[in-house]
């Protein structure tokens, strides 16, 4: 039997906190950004594109 499960914005934070645990630490809010992918908002106000698929974070130019 094939359960699938629906994957939230909150578990796709996880997954970034649990790759970039440093990084992580200053992230104050994020956003949904695209499929599978997360806009993180920095401390600093640098933003922090995470792609749940790719399991990869890119910074955003200013």
């Amino acid at each position: 039997m094939n359960i699938k499960r629906k994957v939230t914005w909150k578990d796709i934070f996880n997954n970034f906190k649990s790759i970039y645990p440093r990084l992580s630490k200053e992230a104050q809010d994020y956003r949904p950004y695209n499929y599978m992918s997360i806009v993180v908002h920095l401390e600093d106000g640098t933003k922090v594109i995470y792609d749940d698929v790719a399991k990869r974070a890119k910074m955003l130019a200013a």
